[in-house]
């Protein structure tokens, strides 16, 4: 997996829990986007842009 499709993968992710699951608050937006980040951080340094990805999503459902 390369950067683009983690980009791709990333933003229909967030697309949907935002749109489907009624995020109230535009505050958590921006904090899975961060989670998200995080995510693309930890797969570029471990070079496994799926780590981060599974990563990001399950943080995402934590927070």
């Amino acid at each position: 997996m390369d950067l683009f499709i983690y980009l791709i993968i990333s933003f229909v992710y967030i697309m949907t829990m935002h749109f489907a699951f009624g995020i109230r608050k535009y505050f958590d937006l921006y904090v899975m986007i961060a989670l998200f980040v995080v995510g693309l951080v930890v797969g570029y340094v471990m070079k496994s842009y799926e780590t981060g990805l599974v990563l990001s999503i399950v943080l995402s459902l934590i927070f």
